[in-house]
């Protein structure tokens, strides 16, 4: 069974050596989208170690996305007190 196509077109810049998915062709431009695109769109027909693969690029894009969060948190929680004390400076 495949899976459905991508409603998005996939496009990589010209001049940069693209790695394609060994069972449809997409190309990508870094190797750990396509093992995490593997281990998406083409898990049933995959092999062991590319199953493998892909759970350890889904784990490092998780930790990532967390690293992200906490650094967008951060900067909130700064701006908010930069205006707090900005406010409290130009009221005394």
């Amino acid at each position: 069974m495949t899976a459905p196509p991508d409603p998005i077109p996939t496009r990589v810049p010209d001049g940069e050596p693209a790695v394609r998915c060994p069972y449809c062709g997409r190309p990508f431009p870094r190797e750990r989208l396509r093992t995490l695109h593997v281990g998406e769109r083409h898990a049933d027909a995959s092999t062991d170690g590319e199953r493998a693969a892909a759970e350890t690029a889904a784990e490092a894009e998780a930790d990532d996305l967390f690293v992200y969060h906490l650094k967008v948190i951060a900067a909130i929680v700064l701006v908010a007190f930069f205006l707090a004390y900005t406010y409290a400076f130009v009221l005394a």
